[in-house]
């Protein structure tokens, strides 16, 4: 049973992690995301606490005095009592219809922000998983070239003692081979570091992950992407602040308008009737009309400022239209060069396959030396580490695309 326990703890679990549920965790547990969720309820809150002024207001108070002998005579009670219940109705206050036309803007405007937050999250997610898959790609190169050198050495080696190759050349293939751990060891940090980078993107606290998968080029639509662009999130938020913020010239209009409302109460107070302390109760009610004549133009100025930020928001709007316009233009150009980038870099790759192949094989029969086959599987590995980088870049330009567009 204690061997069993050992065994179990002395491997170290890992979690195969897709993209999709990358995503899923992005969303969950990044910080942005729950602050826009917040913001949303608090968006909620101020709905009802605009509501509240089109509902019946209900309030009671009560008193108590106590007074001195030398202050009750006559018909005043020492002992005094009041309260009152009061019900108050606005019939017509417009500025309490605009503030809560208002909150309703502004909480479909939180929506809108925590749509364009959640695109954002899920681009950076694929950004980050792809530089991932890439980077082990990375690692599995180096591995493929470390045992590449292993077998190199251990044919200089015998060469050497077979006296058909010099010691400069067995030195050569030692060092080469140190390189090759070398460059090992570096793609498997920078491959580790990322993955702690990734981890804490995603808030996960747990067993180790592996993303799961391998870089391929996803293939894309030829659509009318600008149409698309209506899409786009982060214009939909500027939109809709400029809707918020005319609406908001409208709720400081409103105080130019009279507020019209009812009252009704009940109270009672104590008071000397017939020789004695009795509880006196009755109702009133009515209505109240307010109108503010001047206030020494704060009315105005409020108008004006908010009519301002109407116009700055205006600017805003074009800047962000223009900015996600040429962004698309950009992406779209990306992808176009980088798929024919990767198209080129696939011919390059197997014809420095089918050089590497040959240089080994003339160099096992003694016809090339090692400088021909270190060329050859340089090549072939910067090649090889080309192209994923490029698909790395290629599937990202893709993920900004559907950012914009989607």
């Amino acid at each position: 049973m204690r061997f069993v326990l050992w065994l179990l703890m002395s491997f170290s679990f890992v979690f195969s992690l897709t993209l999709d549920r990358a995503l899923e965790l992005a969303i969950k547990n990044h910080t942005s995301s729950k602050l826009s969720l917040l913001d949303i309820e608090k968006a909620r809150e101020n709905i009802k606490k605009a509501r509240a002024g089109i509902l019946p207001q209900l309030s009671f108070s009560y008193s108590y005095t106590r007074l001195g002998g030398e202050l009750a005579f006559g018909f005043t009670p020492k002992n005094r009592h009041s309260y009152t219940f009061e019900l108050d109705q606005a019939i017509f206050d417009k500025s309490v219809f605009e503030g809560l036309s208002l909150a309703r803007n502004q909480e479909e405007l939180q929506r809108l922000v925590y749509e364009d937050v959640l695109r954002e999250v899920q681009f950076q997610t694929k950004q980050l998983f792809y530089a991932l898959l890439y980077k082990k790609e990375v690692v599995r190169i180096a591995q493929e070239n470390l045992r590449y050198w292993e077998e190199n050495l251990r044919l200089a080696q015998a060469k050497f003692e077979a006296g058909i190759l010099p010691k400069v050349e067995l030195m050569r293939a030692k060092a080469q081979l140190e390189k090759a751990k070398a460059d090992l060891e570096k793609a498997k940090a920078d491959y580790k570091k990322s993955l702690e980078d990734f981890k804490s993107f995603l808030k996960y606290e747990g067993e180790d992950i592996e993303p799961e998968g391998e870089l391929k080029a996803i293939e894309y639509k030829q659509e009318d992407y600008e149409k698309l662009l209506e899409n786009n999130s982060t214009i939909k938020v500027a939109k809709k602040s400029l809707e918020v913020l005319e609406k908001a010239v409208e709720v400081q209009k409103s105080q130019y308008y009279p507020s019209l409302s009812a009252f009704a109460t009940y109270q009672g107070n104590t008071a000397r009737l017939g020789g004695s302390d009795k509880m006196v109760e009755g109702y009133t009610f009515g209505v109240r009309l307010n109108y503010k004549i001047f206030d020494g133009f704060a009315r105005e100025a409020n108008v004006a400022q908010a009519k301002l930020d109407v116009l700055k928001q205006m600017e805003n709007l074009k800047d962000v239209e223009t900015s996600q316009r040429a962004e698309l233009r950009k992406t779209l150009l990306d992808l176009g060069s980088l798929k024919a980038q990767l198209n080129a870099l696939e011919l390059s790759l197997e014809s420095a396959k089918e050089s590497l192949r040959l240089s080994t094989e003339r160099y096992k029969f003694g016809v090339a030396n090692q400088l021909e086959v270190l060329d050859a599987i340089n090549n072939y590995n910067s090649l090889l580490e080309s192209y994923y980088y490029t698909l790395y870049l290629y599937n990202t330009s893709l993920a900004r695309l559907e950012r914009l567009t989607r």
